[in-house]
């Protein structure tokens, strides 16, 4: 056999090999993409309500129960004063 024929053959070999590489890679994708579907809506909703619009979200409620922790404390006191 020639020089150019081993040339040819390892040429067609390597991008067979890149082709069925990149085939296997294009499926994994979409396999993984279309499995993980359902957590990524999960997540979208966890994500919502945190932060929902900034003024109703999970994140802003505690940061409000933080900035009035001393007047909830009072009110407690309160409540638990009238109710002995």
């Amino acid at each position: 056999m020639a020089a150019s024929d081993w040339s040819t053959i390892l040429y067609s070999y390597f991008f067979l090999a890149a082709g069925l590489i990149a085939l296997l890679g294009y499926i994994a994708r979409n396999f993984i993409k279309n499995h993980t579907e359902d957590i990524r809506d999960d997540l979208s909703k966890i994500m919502y309500a945190l932060y929902n619009d900034g003024k109703t979200g999970l994140i802003n409620k505690v940061d409000h129960l933080i900035e009035h922790q001393q007047q909830i404390k009072i009110d407690v006191e309160v409540m638990k004063s009238k109710a002995e």
